[in-house]
Formats: C-alpha cells, structure tokens, sequence
C-alpha cells in the first residue's frame, strides 16, 4: 500500500495511476533516496568482474523516501512532455542494469549515455571494493505499459532530484521583497549605460562576478574602490536616493548598496505572478504561476546551463527580471564570430542570457545560409553544463515558456 500512496503522491498530475510491483529482496536495506558522496570516475561494471565482493547479509527493511512538493504548492501542469520522476539518476557513460544490487545479479539492460532514469529508492547491497561502497539505487523505466525495475551501483551513475523545497523558499524571499517595495532591475545590456569602472584593476569583483554587462554598486559613496558588480537584469529593491545614485538592496546577495541612476531601469515588476526556477547543480527546473491565491507547479523539466570553459560562460546564480522575448535569438561562431545559427523561442534574462530551445545550425547551400528548422529534442539536455551561458530547454518546453512568460510579472531565479 505504501508503494502505491508514494506512486499516487509523484503522479498526481496525470490522468493514469500506476501500482508499483511487489517485490522482495533477502540481501538488500533501504537507507534512503538520497546518497551524499558522489562518483569521481565513472565505467560500466562490467570492468569489476574479479573483484573482490563482500556481500552485505542485512534482513529486509522497504521505506519508499521521495521527494514530494512542498504543502503549500499544488499540481496543474501545463505542459508534461518527456515526464520524469521527482527523483532520477543520470548515466555519465554505459552502465549495466542488473535484476538485483550485485554483480552477481543478471544484467537486464545496459543504460546508454545521457540517458535518465527514474529512482525509486537507494538500497544496500553488495560491497564492492574498488568504490568501497555498498549503495545501489533501485530504479524504474517503462517499456510500453510495463514497468521494469533494476539496480545499479551508485558511484556509476550521478543522483538528480528536483529541489522543490529550495525553490519555494526563493518563491517565498522574492514575494516577501516584492511587499516590502517595488521591484526594477539593473539595464547595462551589451554596456550600452557605459563599461562599469575596474575593481582594482581586474574585470571580476571578489565575488566573481564578471564587470561586462554589470552596474558598480559602491557600498559607501565616499569610498569608490569598494565595490561590487551587479549584473544585468538583476532585481533589485530601492531604498533611497540621491541625484546621482540610487541605494538598493540586492535580493540575490542581501547586500545594500550605491548605483549610479544610469545603470537602473524605471521599469518596475508590476507583480509576482509567474516564477521560473532553474537548478544549475541538478540541470533542471520548475516553473510556478500564482492562481487563484495559490502557487502552483505548472512543468517541471530538465535543462542545460552554462560550462564554465572557454567561449563560454556559467549561468549567474541570483534572481532576475524576465526583460524581453525573441522569437529567435542569433549567435555567434566562437572562431569566426560569424553568425552560426539561432536559438528559438528565446526569453532574455541577463546580458546575453537566454532561456530558449534547442540551438539550429544554419547550413550553408550556394553561399546562403539555410535554416534546416526547429530541432525538438537532444539527448545532453539535463545532463551537464555545455551552453555558452543561456539555459537550453527542450525546444517544446521553450515555445511553453516563451508563450506564458508574461513581461513585467515573471522573475527568472537560478540556484545552486
């Protein structure tokens, strides 16, 4: 029964329930589904046959433990392609699926890849030397209508979950700033309010924030070396003013400090109505909208942020305005800096930072560049950073986003 009260709770969206199968396992514990350490290397365990195996002779002890929307939130999704559980593993390269958490356990597939696959609960099981560790999770996938569970070792694979109670708790600091008093945002958008001034002559502050696209923010006007960068489209609250400055509070940070009126933008969030959390530590995100006096869950799906890397750069933690949407947004070759193709239904959020769909080479026939046309699905999507800074979503879920993202109304917040 409590199989099915778990499987009811992580499908409450859907229209078909799902029973779990029964099972019973002589040589497993559960111990949660949530493992703390993570794996450093990662190879198929076909490469431990010989090793030495220490086999954990623990009596039966089933606790389904997953992770579940806060009370407060509730369920309406509006977009469900490519469904997911709460809770999942991502394979880093080919694994073997066994019937039972050991190596003696016969192998039911072999997961590829990039591939996801939803976790049902983390057990004991074998010991295996090479990993000094004993932890598998128990996994589930369908085939068709059939529901086929297996195991696999853990330091094999790499544990994702969506982060719910982190993203309510950020719903909950940026409404609760937004009743203390308008929300605007900083507007230095390809420096076009000036190059902020160097910090200490290097283009980072000490919190690494880069100074291309920032405003400065000078804890204390009459000391003009001490300061910090706030980037473009970053939500800020206003304190104070003066005729040159503006004293704001700096959601992300909590820091108070001075910014030239240059680098502010008059344009206020005129309300909190809409919501979309990006996770870069899980490579995913919720998406909320507040109906009727209630925030609901609206999608949740996997997405790709930025690589730290050359040509490229990470997606800045912190809360954003959403400024303005392109039907296709234009990038670049990182060698010829040409114009190499697009990313479709694009939503800007800070600088050059996009949340937008799966990027389109253009192909070049007879010296013209051709559109091939939107591209819905990539398997990498969810898996580990590689944009240039913007945050890729399924082209699908960006043309969602990109219709219900209301200018004004909607905040952009990226999490650790």
């Amino acid at each position: 029964m409590g199989r099915d009260v778990l499987l009811i709770l992580c499908f409450l969206s859907f229209s078909s329930i799902f029973s779990f199968d029964s099972h019973s396992y002589d040589d497993i514990q559960v111990i949660s589904s949530v493992v703390t350490e993570e794996a450093t290397e990662y190879e198929t365990d076909e490469s431990l046959d010989g090793l030495q195996i220490e086999l954990q002779e623990e009596s039966v002890m089933i606790e389904e433990n997953a992770t579940l929307l806060p009370e407060e939130v509730e369920v309406n999704l509006k977009y469900d392609k490519y469904f997911i559980n709460y809770d999942y593993v991502v394979v880093i390269n080919d694994v073997n699926i066994r019937e039972a958490p050991s190596l003696s356990g016969k192998v039911i597939r072999t997961a590829t890849s990039f591939e996801k696959i939803n976790l049902y609960e983390t057990v004991k099981g074998e010991y295996i030397e090479k990993y000094k560790s004993d932890v598998w999770y128990h996994v589930y996938w369908w085939n068709g209508e059939d529901k086929q569970f297996g195991f696999i070792l853990a330091p094999l694979v790499e544990m994702r979950r969506f982060q719910f109670d982190k993203m309510y708790s950020e719903i909950e600091k940026v409404t609760s700033e937004f009743k203390k008093g308008k929300l605007t945002f900083i507007n230095n958008y390809k420096n076009g309010a000036g190059y902020a001034p160097l910090y200490k002559g290097t283009e980072k502050d000490k919190y690494g924030t880069r100074r291309s696209q920032s405003a400065p923010g000078y804890f204390d006007l009459s000391d003009k070396e001490n300061f910090a960068y706030i980037e473009d489209g970053t939500l800020v609250r206003i304190i104070d003013s003066t005729d040159e400055y503006y004293k704001v509070y700096v959601l992300h940070r909590g820091l108070q400090c001075w910014v030239p009126k240059k680098y502010m933008k008059s344009k206020n969030l005129s309300e909190v109505k809409k919501i979309v959390i990006i996770d870069r530590n899980n490579q995913n995100e919720g998406v909320f909208e507040y109906i009727n006096g209630k925030w609901v869950l609206v999608s949740y799906t996997l997405a790709t942020t930025g690589e730290r890397a050359q040509h490229k750069i990470e997606t800045a933690l912190g809360y954003f305005y959403a400024i303005e949407k392109k039907a296709k947004f234009l990038y670049l070759d990182d060698e010829t800096k040409e114009i190499a193709g697009y990313a479709p239904y694009a939503i800007r959020f800070s600088g050059g930072t996009y949340i937008h769909g799966i990027p389109v080479n253009y192909t070049i026939k007879e010296e013209k560049k051709i559109d091939p046309g939107h591209i819905e699905y990539t398997a990498t999507i969810g898996t580990t950073p590689r944009s240039h800074r913007c945050v890729r979503n399924y082209t699908s879920h960006a043309k969602f986003l990109y219709d219900w993202v209301e200018i004004g109304k909607t905040v952009i917040i990226v999490i650790e």
